[in-house]
């Protein structure tokens, strides 16, 4: 399956930049969004009711991440060998797979309604997991 979805990038030399452009839209879109209720959790804009926030920040980053999600194994598929060889796309992974069960945890329990002291831990948890996505992101083409 890699293989045709490597043809399929490869067949224009435009394809793979223009997957990189729309992984850096949906990684926008992702951050963007959680950065906005990650910050509110932790205080920021009092005034914002985070359930409201939460209603359009969440969409968007869930978009965002199934753009970039959707670009991510198309741009792998074209290098899989050169960047499954990479330290840090295999760190970006798990790293990715941490952020999704804290924020499924922070859903789950309802941290939205509680505004309490572990759903500012998990909103710090969540930046600093992100941040390190992409930066590792960053790092799969150097290392």
């Amino acid at each position: 399956m890699l293989s045709g979805l490597s043809g399929l990038v490869s067949w224009h030399p435009w394809v793979y930049p223009a997957l990189a452009v729309l992984h850096l839209i949906g990684l926008g879109a992702l951050f963007g969004g959680l950065l906005l209720l990650d910050l509110r959790m932790l205080g920021r804009a009092a005034v914002l009711d985070p359930s409201a926030l939460a209603r359009l920040a969440v969409p968007a980053a869930l978009a965002g991440f199934t753009l970039c999600l959707l670009t991510g194994v198309l741009m792998f598929a074209a290098h899989a060998d050169e960047v499954w060889a990479s330290w840090a796309f295999r760190v970006k992974l798990g790293l990715i797979v941490l952020a999704g069960l804290n924020a499924l945890w922070f859903h789950r329990r309802g941290a939205l309604r509680r505004q309490d002291g572990l759903a500012g831990w998990q909103s710090v948890f969540s930046l600093m997991l992100w941040i390190a996505v992409i930066a590792c992101g960053r790092w799969i083409g150097v290392a």
